[in-house]
């Protein structure tokens, strides 16, 4: 598939909710975490899987926006880190990837015994959305995902039997110029990812910056030489 080509500081999507700052207080477990807002202790959703203990910790300021159907009130929307906005609420991130799908799709499709975010003519679209910064390197995970090991390798034989399969990496650090794989913490998705460079699935790494309720396109990453040597 050949990617959508988007302008440059496009605006890639607009939050339709009012944002509220807060602070940090506790990370209670995987998606609970108390924050302080307004004079107001709340326990707030954060709808991401990754550990995130760079961005969110005691004293970390975020946005936050009131949900519904949750057994909270409210939700993370983006943690602010060195006066930078970054987006973590992975529910975003189909939203902003669909914009490069060039030509009609399916959102949410089986094939086998794993879901794709999209379905395509010929083949399937995996999203996966990074926020873990190492200078100017955007890495993932930050944390390990057997999950995430197994869509790459499904798509990589998929792509070696004539498939159309293709990777979206959503780099949400705007201050960066290449993607990496982080091998230190996860070296069988890292094996996964450079079998499937080799293989030829479709990969782009489109890098975005958050200002307020709105997200733009800022250019896209490269693969660069290994960060960790």
């Amino acid at each position: 598939m050949e990617f959508r080509k988007i302008e440059y500081g496009h605006r890639v999507m607009k939050i339709d909710s009012e944002l509220t700052e807060a602070t940090v207080i506790e990370r209670k477990n995987r998606f609970l975490v108390e924050v302080e807002s307004s004079g107001r202790t709340l326990n707030v959703h954060l709808h991401d899987p990754g550990r995130l203990k760079e961005l969110i910790f005691p004293g970390s300021k975020v946005n936050i926006r009131k949900t519904k159907g949750e057994k909270t009130s409210f939700s993370i929307t983006s943690v602010i880190h060195n006066g930078e906005e970054i987006l973590i609420d992975t529910r975003f991130h189909n939203r902003i990837a669909e914009i490069f799908i060039n030509g009609s799709f399916r959102r949410e499709v089986t094939h086998g015994d794993s879901r794709y975010d999209f379905g395509i003519e010929d083949g399937y679209v995996e999203v996966k959305g990074c926020s873990m910064q190492l200078g100017e390197y955007v890495i993932f995970p930050d944390a390990p995902t057997s999950r995430g090991a197994k869509h790459i390798r499904n798509l990589t034989k998929m792509r070696n039997e004539g498939m159309d399969t293709n990777l979206i990496f959503l780099l949400f650090r705007r201050n960066t110029k290449y993607f990496y794989p982080n091998i230190v913490t996860d070296p069988i998705f890292a094996e996964a990812f450079f079998e499937a460079v080799s293989s030829g699935v479709g990969m782009i790494f489109p890098r975005f910056s958050m200002k307020g309720d709105s997200i733009f396109f800022e250019g896209m990453n490269t693969i660069g030489e290994n960060p960790f040597n």
